[in-house]
């Protein structure tokens, strides 16, 4: 901020991981007993939703939502499932190739105050590391 200007400042970030929120279980449909159509279903963590949703509305904190293992497209359908059940506290989505690119890319990322992952993992963020509890 540059004499009262907010339009230079950077809103603060905190980076949620969607192996924290939701596990994705995939089933296989046949259409017309024949046709194998594959459908991916959501099922969300709810008391770990809940606490993000509410230190969201509570802080001035933007939640951003990443992934390793899903693509943007299924990451839009993850958002939307959020939406549709009323609790969407992630204003942006991203998907990362892998954890190393993300933990390479947090250097550059000024606005990033941290990142809430699973607690096995939360050593490889360093000082960016965040637990839910």
């Amino acid at each position: 901020m540059l004499k009262g200007d907010i339009s230079n400042d950077f809103p603060r970030r905190v980076l949620v991981t969607t192996d924290l929120i939701v596990t994705q279980e995939v089933s296989i449909k046949k259409v017309f007993k024949v046709i194998p159509k594959i459908q991916k279903d959501y099922t969300f963590n709810s008391q770990v939703l809940s606490r993000i949703y509410l230190y969201a509305t509570r802080s001035a904190y933007t939640f951003e939502l990443v992934s390793y293992d899903m693509n943007n497209d299924e990451l839009d359908e993850l958002t939307a499932a959020l939406e549709k059940s009323g609790t969407n506290p992630f204003r942006y989505t991203t998907a990362y190739d892998s954890l190393d690119h993300l933990v390479a890319t947090l250097p550059y990322r000024p606005e990033v105050v941290g990142v809430i992952d699973r607690p096995d993992r939360l050593l490889r963020y360093g000082s960016w590391g965040m637990d839910v509890v």
